[in-house]
């Protein structure tokens, strides 16, 4: 008979597998003249810095406050406000006809920043937490850093190639992402239909439209690069938080918390963006 214990191994082992396929995705679809090219303005790049790795951090812990979240819930709010470089930033930035050069540098960029930054930081952010820290930037590095330099490696030197096995690798990612998300859901059903009238869902509401708030604001004079910032600061990334959370807290909430936010984040932003898209063509936006 198939446990629950055994269940939650192979749903790790998904999660582990949607992470790594999704950088080697990213990686192969980029040149490192779409990386390099966007992020020569300092000051475009320090806001966006300033951004996603210190206002969006400290809206989700002053929403946790506000919302007087469960400690399990906290910690997985404020683990997904960390882990910026939303792999869906490009695609938004694009649908709202922003600076998508801009999103695919900072993705990147945020990809590089946040293997590093997230355990150097959680410990401070979460001092009641006990993380491993040396293990977790260990783990991150090889499924974030690896496969994302080998796919832009891959894409550097055999561009051909690359882009012949990139919609696979795509795919791959796709299917692994919803049995991710099916996995989640089953094995937690009951766990998220008890956050209904916890707060739970009213303070995931209030960090996203914070965090796209504020990455709009932070974004510059010109509307393309303060709706691209406005997107990749609202939109934080599934696959590193899931894996994180998956790898290194026990109580179930802390994904749950992330996996509710990630389907609220979907749910708002994407909407947003077809909306804002549309609005492109009016001389009054801008």
């Amino acid at each position: 008979m198939i446990t629950i214990e055994t269940l939650t191994k192979v749903l790790n082992i998904v999660i582990l597998i949607f992470l790594v396929s999704t950088m080697l995705s990213v990686g192969l679809s980029l040149t490192v003249r779409q990386i390099i090219g966007p992020l020569r303005n300092a000051r475009l790049f320090i806001s966006s810095f300033v951004s996603c790795y210190i206002l969006v951090p400290a809206i989700a812990i002053a929403v946790t406050r506000l919302f007087g979240l469960d400690e399990p819930l906290k910690v997985g709010l404020v683990l997904f406000s960390m882990a910026a470089g939303a792999e869906a930033g490009p695609k938004l930035a694009g649908i709202a006809k922003a600076n998508v050069a801009f999103s695919v540098g900072l993705l990147v960029a945020s990809l590089c920043i946040s293997v590093l930054f997230i355990p150097l930081v959680l410990n401070l952010l979460l001092p009641e937490t006990r993380i491993a820290t040396g293990k977790l930037l260990i783990k991150l590095l090889l499924g974030v850093g690896l496969p994302l330099s080998i796919g832009l490696i891959l894409k550097a030197r055999c561009a051909a190639v690359a882009d012949r096995i990139s919609p696979y690798i795509h795919k791959v990612s796709s299917i692994f992402m919803i049995l991710m998300a099916i996995g989640i859901v089953g094995l937690n059903i009951k766990e998220i239909a008890g956050l209904f009238g916890s707060g739970t869902i009213g303070a995931a509401i209030v960090f996203i439209a914070g965090s796209v708030i504020i990455g709009y604001l932070l974004g510059g004079p010109g509307r393309d690069n303060r709706w691209t910032l406005a997107f990749m600061s609202g939109g934080r990334n599934a696959s590193i938080s899931l894996v994180i959370a998956s790898q290194v807290f026990t109580d179930p909430k802390v994904l749950l918390m992330i996996t509710v936010t990630v389907v609220l984040q979907l749910v708002l932003i994407l909407p947003l963006s077809l909306y804002v898209g549309r609005r492109s063509a009016s001389p009054q936006v801008g």
